[in-house]
């Protein structure tokens, strides 16, 4: 590693306070569904996080199950408001802080992994910001304190090794409050112990399924189906490596969190090149592994990029909270880009309408969720069911802080005191700006139109520069400020808007988004506008085969057709497919019942397309030479079909 600097490099961004963005219109609602749905009832129907939870004191799960439950729960909580739900974050928190050791150790006595408490770390961080509870400072400060004199000799689990980056992450955070020197030369340990990922997204290797690398039967005769305490004791006997280095370096989630590594690095650091390795690894990762819905599949390891592969939910969270960290670090607008993709895509796909079941696997591809092996790598029969705690309870767990982590990041402020919207959502901002309050109300149906109005209203005037990001895929934007328009210059990332801001002014802005086709595995393609992927609309058929009408599980079946190569020129897709934008927008607009806006386009069945391994079958390569009756399908948005085709062959016209 190059020399240590005395001081960290300042973000492009910063955080706002927990509280200080408050959700609204069908944003809202989402958080709300979570409030009613899963997250608000978990504790009382899965013991993982009922009373008995190690994390509350008792002898039950004792690991990494409670601390992402409340990872997502206080940001929740407080952006809701919610009396209830605080009270049941508050209760976690307190019997956190009262667990803590004289030495600064904390948590479960009958667990010494430092893993789980990073991840409660996070959850503390977020208390912290809208309490404003300093015993939250006093407590992380020891606990470092303890982690600094024991980091030599701590010996890291595979989990530690690859995701200390969470604990990094904390301890920046807490310096830039504290300005504590102990903190950065701790946080300096900490990465010189973690795994260096952006040497792994540098030279990153593995271009095919994980299965080519690591023969998942072959681990499991090793560990004699123990897991990972196993293979440590099989390798440190043997002193060959070589499975846990695979394993780790081709679970999803690993890789995923890791993203956020080059970030950090170039924090303590001052690495400039760290910006290119990290675009050129997420290129590579999309590249072999990626999906039209902006994810990587991992079915429980990097599966390559066919469309029936998996992608587990607890990637989609990671992968989202990564690029929030990205964005703001960097201010780089394509982190920004792929955050609403998957946001507005993959998120909501993966669970029921109200948030009371998920799966643990999505597929691009989805053409029935049923009990069934398919070809994952080695996730089990039922991950891609609709239910409590399909295939395993780390998404049960984890899946909370996906859309409150992404709510608590619609705005940002920079060094200069200036307001960055750079994530588009509907919102009302409260802060204050040079000791003034400002209040800015984001009104929008984004990303289901493409016109986005603020209202700006301040105690008294004052001068402010407001940041507003310019996707990729708008080809022009418009915008006006108190009626008086212009257009945004081409090529520009941002429309900067600076001056004395006074009482009810309004910017409104408008994006101009055309249907686009995007290339992927055997050429399929893909139909997107804007933020947007569409897919197949099929007919759904939802069985609850659990015992419970309170807490269902879901196996998902069709009647509807599905293997239909789309009629179109991929070079001017426009003049072939039909947009269409319905008034209402649903408090749920993630449905397939009446989606805000959708597609018709031309399309034929493909009669060699079928079903293998109960998904859909390996696609014909593009472009198809076949004859067959055209007819008229529909497309709605990715996020609202739980079952669909999203990546197509094609007949080019």
């Amino acid at each position: 590693m190059k020399k240590i600097i005395t001081e960290t490099i300042k973000p492009k961004f910063y955080e706002l306070n927990l509280g200080e963005i408050i959700p609204q219109g069908w944003l809202k609602k989402q958080l709300e569904f979570q409030a009613a749905g899963l997250t608000g009832k978990l504790e009382e129907i899965w013991e993982d996080v009922g009373p008995n939870s190690g994390w509350l004191g008792g002898d039950g799960e004792n690991w990494e199950r409670g601390p992402y439950y409340c990872d997502g729960l206080i940001p929740l909580a407080y952006l809701l408001d919610d009396e209830k739900l605080k009270k049941k974050a508050q209760k976690w928190i307190h019997w956190t802080l009262k667990s803590q050791r004289n030495d600064g150790f904390f948590g479960p006595s009958n667990n010494t992994d430092w893993w789980s408490r990073m991840v409660m770390l996070k959850a503390l961080k977020n208390y912290y910001e809208y309490t404003k509870d300093k015993s939250i400072l006093d407590f992380m400060i020891k606990y470092f304190k303890y982690q600094n004199k024991n980091i030599d000799n701590h010996e890291f689990s595979i989990w530690d090794y690859s995701r200390a980056t969470e604990n990094i992450y904390v301890v920046l955070w807490l310096y830039g409050i504290l300005g504590e020197k102990f903190l950065l030369n701790f946080a300096h340990k900490l990465l010189k112990k973690t795994k260096d990922w952006s040497k792994y997204l540098r030279e990153f290797k593995y271009i095919k399924p994980t299965s080519e690398y690591l023969d998942w039967k072959e681990f499991e005769k090793i560990t004699n189906g123990e897991g990972l305490e196993k293979l440590y004791e099989y390798e440190k006997k043997s002193g060959d490596h070589h499975y846990s280095k695979l394993f780790e370096e081709t679970h999803i989630v690993n890789v995923v969190m890791a993203l956020k590594y080059p970030a950090l690095r170039y924090l303590l650091y001052g690495e400039n090149d760290q910006l290119t390795i990290i675009k050129n690894g997420i290129s590579k990762l999309m590249k072999y592994h990626g999906t039209v819905n902006g994810m990587i599949t991992g079915d429980e390891h990097l599966n390559g990029n066919d469309p029936s592969k998996g992608t587990e939910l607890c990637a989609v969270v990671e992968y989202m909270f990564s690029l929030e960290i990205l964005y703001r670090i960097f201010g780089d607008v394509q982190f920004a880009d792929i955050l609403e993709k998957i946001a507005y895509n993959a998120l909501p796909a993966t669970f029921d309408k109200e948030i009371m079941s998920h799966q643990y696997d999505q597929q691009v591809n989805q053409i029935m969720c049923s009990i069934a092996r398919r070809d994952w790598y080695n996730n089990l029969d039922d991950s891609n069911i609709f239910a409590l705690e399909p295939n395993f309870g780390c998404c049960t767990a984890n899946m909370h802080q996906g859309w409150p982590k992404f709510a608590k990041n619609l705005c940002y402020k920079n060094k200069n005191g200036g307001i960055v919207f750079g994530i588009y959502g509907p919102c009302s901002v409260n802060t204050k700006i040079s000791g003034t309050s400002i209040k800015i109300e984001e009104i929008t149906d984004f990303p289901f139109k493409d016109e986005v109005e603020f209202k700006i209203c301040t105690n008294e005037t004052v001068e402010f520069p407001i940041f507003f990001r310019v996707p990729s895929w708008s080809e022009k934007v418009k915008y006006g400020l108190n009626g008086v328009y212009n257009n945004a210059e081409k090529g520009s990332q941002y429309i900067v808007i600076n001056k004395k801001w006074g009482k009810n002014e309004i910017v409104k802005i408008r994006f101009y988004s055309s249907i686009k086709v995007s290339k992927w595995k055997r050429e399929s393609i893909g139909i997107e506008k804007g933020p947007l992927v569409y897919a197949l609309n099929l007919n759904e058929s939802w069985q609850n085969i659990g015992k419970s009408s309170d807490y269902p599980e879901y196996e998902v079946y069709t009647n509807s057709k599905w293997n239909y190569a789309l009629n179109l020129d991929p070079e001017n897709p426009e003049k072939d497919i039909k947009f269409i934008s319905n008034s209402k927008l649903e408090d749920q607009p993630f449905n397939s019942d009446n989606p805000p806006v959708e597609m018709e386009v031309e399309a034929i069945i493909v009669d060699d397309w079928s079903i293998e391994k109960n998904s859909a079958g390996v696609m014909p390569k593009s472009p198809l030479k076949i004859n067959g009756i055209p007819e008229k399908i529909r497309l709605i948005p990715y996020g609202g079909a739980r079952l669909r085709i999203a990546q197509f062959p094609y007949i080019k016209k």
